[in-house]
């Protein structure tokens, strides 16, 4: 990490509390304004969540609303998500802001390491401060968690698959606080990172004890750490491991949610299906701002941005429910279109709660029903296909047999792209699985009709139809023209540039 940042960083643990005048528990934070927050085991905790509400809540602009700008950033250099020409993240879609350096890999960085620090701190020092043993394991493990969390971020957007090139470097491993006069480190490999990564779950699990209850639906319990291990060993080509933790995951949220709550909006923690996300509230809503980007068809949405590929529709069979959930549509707020005014079509998958505030999800069980259901076909496994039915009969989709090998794998893989819309999986998946991105643009020559009702001033409602301009896809290629291939550079976040200039031990 360069040296500028080093003065930055040695601080962060004050200012990401002192950003917060009320914290995810409802208990002001901004009154820590020294060390001694470390001296008891309760300061040591409100570190954390000072960090996790910095992590989640912080803005470099408005297109980088903190950690859900990752997610968000996944998914528009995907195959699904067409990102239209308005505000934040047309140039993720266009494949531009990532390999150019842009705003997003500097906010990646800094926020990363800045999170890592801060857990560094409480790693350090919860052990010396007052409380008791079990309460300090607690804190302890979920410092762990919460950077093996960020190393797994690193690892996944900093280099290809790990099969790729093991070697390939991702950036530096700090296992201790920074201060100004630490000597930055070189970079880790990816499969370093990965370790490390892995490391710090495992050790997280065991600290965290049987007991543990939480109060919000935020923080690590033993659940969301062995979900995130799930993730890793998938991402690591473990399969035994990835099925493992995935099955004890599910072995707790195996339950799959309803139609009516597939249907309400993403938008919602208490969802039986959430193992794990991010809440949202009146006083505490910086993270919903995304909603603006997600929420397609809702008058109180603002930009509109992730509509589908109108391919993607065609991925889903009759009857599955998430179908009737796309459709074409003019902008929400144009009450009143014309023939030939554009058309997206729209995902209603992800709606805002009243109040302009919505949840973000971070991890569900239908995820790990995928990680279990790719990791039993990697190896082999008969009952491969029953984890995927399981998911396919809960949303009403046809039910599939007598697949195994590749086409099993290839079935997995696409049921991933339709559960798993827009929740920030689809730029990962191309790269760990080795693939190139999938776009085409789609014919302009036929328009789609549109119906809406108005009013007359004597409340006679008729229905209205015109004819629109359907979009698709309009960038088929990475920035240079060429074809999108697998293994490509153009789908990683990169060190930012500034950091190879100042961190002269970057490459040694």
């Amino acid at each position: 990490m360069r040296k500028t940042i080093f003065k930055y960083i040695a601080f962060s643990v004050l200012f990401s509390i002192g950003m917060t005048s009320c914290s995810l528990d409802t208990e002001p934070t901004d009154a820590v304004v020294n060390e001694n927050v470390f001296t008891t085991v309760e300061g040591n905790d409100k570190v954390l969540i000072g960090t996790w509400a910095n992590l989640m809540d912080s803005y470099s602009t408005y297109a980088n609303p903190g950690y859900g700008a990752f997610l968000r950033t996944n998914d528009a250099m995907g195959n699904d998500v067409v990102v239209n020409n308005m505000y934040g993240f047309s140039s993720h879609y266009a494949f531009t802001a990532l390999y150019n350096r842009g705003g997003t890999n500097s906010f990646s960085w800094n926020l990363t390491y800045k999170t890592i620090d801060n857990a560094n701190n409480v790693i350090d020092k919860v052990f010396a401060s007052e409380g008791t043993v079990n309460e300090k394991q607690r804190v302890r493990g979920q410092a762990l968690a919460l950077r093996g969390f960020m190393y797994l971020h690193l690892a996944s957007s900093y280099a290809l698959a790990i099969d790729v090139n093991p070697n390939a470097v991702v950036g530096p491993i700090y296992l201790t606080a920074t201060t100004p006069s630490t000597v930055p480190a070189s970079a880790a490999t990816v499969t370093e990172v990965y370790k490390q990564a892995i490391s710090d779950l495992e050790e997280a699990l065991s600290l965290i004890p049987d007991t543990y209850k939480r109060n919000l639906k935020y923080k690590f319990d033993k659940t969301v750490v062995q979900g995130l291990l799930a993730r890793a060993y998938l991402y690591t080509q473990n399969w035994e491991k990835a099925n493992f933790y995935a099955e004890a995951v599910l072995s707790k949220y195996g339950q799959l949610m309803s139609e009516d709550d597939y249907k309400s909006g993403f938008n919602d923690s208490s969802n039986v299906e959430w193992i794990w996300g991010h809440q949202q509230t009146s006083e505490q809503s910086g993270a919903s701002y995304q909603f603006n980007y997600l929420d397609v068809t809702s008058k109180e949405s603002y930009y509109f941005s992730f509509n589908a590929d109108p391919y993607f529709k065609e991925l889903f069979d009759e009857g599955d429910y998430r179908k009737s959930m796309i459709y074409w549509a003019p902008d929400p707020s144009n009450t009143s279109p014309k023939t030939r005014d554009v058309a997206y079509m729209r995902y209603a998958k992800f709606k805002f709660k009243a109040g302009r505030i919505a949840d973000i999800v971070l991890m569900r069980s239908s995820e790990m029903y995928l990680i279990s259901a790719e990791a039993k076909a990697r190896l082999g496994r008969a009952d491969a296909i029953n984890a995927l039915n399981v998911l396919k009969a809960a949303r009403g989709a046809k039910e599939v047999s007598g697949l195994s090998g590749q086409a099993l794998l290839d079935e997995i893989w696409i049921e991933r792209r339709k559960e798993l819309f827009g929740e920030g999986f689809s730029r990962v998946d191309i790269v760990r699985n080795k693939l190139a991105v999938e776009r085409k643009l789609y014919p302009q020559d036929k328009l789609v009709p549109y119906t809406y009702e108005v009013m007359d001033s004597q409340g006679k409602i008729s229905q209205i139809t015109v004819d629109l301009l359907p979009q698709g896809h309009r960038i088929i290629s990475f920035s240079d023209k060429s074809s999108f291939v697998p293994n490509s550079v153009n789908y990683l976040f990169r060190i930012p540039e500034v950091e190879e200039i100042e961190n002269g031990n970057l490459y040694k």
